[in-house]
């Protein structure tokens, strides 16, 4: 009787409808704990590598972007790629310019909204003046009015009510925003509110996607 030390999965769920695929991913999780051997897990699903991975290799045209533990690359993304694949609903990307910085942060003006400033508190590396840069923000990391450090109005697109949250895809200027609320926060189509961000809550990428801390 064979007794493999590794087994490969290669999107092994990609045609199951969504409730099997819940379903097999339990399964999946399940046997690897009874066998306990390594198994390699390819696929394009953050869900299924985030539910079923101990360590995750995220590639990009063949090219290794950051290996770690899910919830160390969800919170601690090397590079906006990793940001934006990690994460469902995707993290929101906001463009923005350094207008000043000094020995522990920067200055940044949010291009398509109005003038707002976020200083955002950085440790390794400080883009000039001038600079093109992106802010990460994911959509539970939106806040009320007045309880972040920079706030945004917003105009509600379509809602998608889920029970305990909702998912609103929001207009602001020419940027979409996903935003997380709590289902005692609903908002409907066409409403209009403010919303609020955290510094610290928030991730600075240059242009070219690299991760500024």
């Amino acid at each position: 009787m064979r007794e493999p030390q590794v087994f490969l999965f290669d999107e092994p769920l990609s045609n199951l409808d969504a409730e099997l695929r819940v379903q097999m991913r339990v399964e999946i999780s399940r046997l690897h704990k009874e066998l306990g051997v390594t198994m390699i897990y390819v696929t394009h699903d953050q869900t299924e590598a985030m539910t079923l991975a101990d360590r995750i290799v995220v590639l990009k045209a063949g090219n290794v972007e950051q290996i770690g533990a899910p919830l160390d690359l969800y919170d601690d993304p090397a590079n906006r790629f990793v940001a934006g694949f990690i994460g469902s609903p995707k993290m929101n990307f906001l463009k923005a310019n350094v207008v000043e910085t000094s020995n522990s942060a920067a200055i940044i003006e949010l291009v398509n909204h109005g003038g707002a400033r976020l200083r955002k508190p950085l440790s390794e590396a400080f883009p000039a003046v001038g600079a093109e840069v992106v802010l990460g923000v994911r959509p539970e990391h939106f806040f009320e009015a007045g309880e972040g450090d920079c706030d945004i109005p917003v105009k509600a697109d379509v809602a998608e009510h889920l029970g305990s949250v909702s998912y609103v895809y929001a207009n602001a200027g020419p940027e979409e925003l996903i935003i997380e609320r709590e289902a005692s926060r609903q908002r409907a189509s066409g409403d209009h509110f403010t919303v609020s961000i955290k510094a610290e809550r928030a991730l600075l990428f240059d242009k070219a996607g690299a991760r500024i801390r």
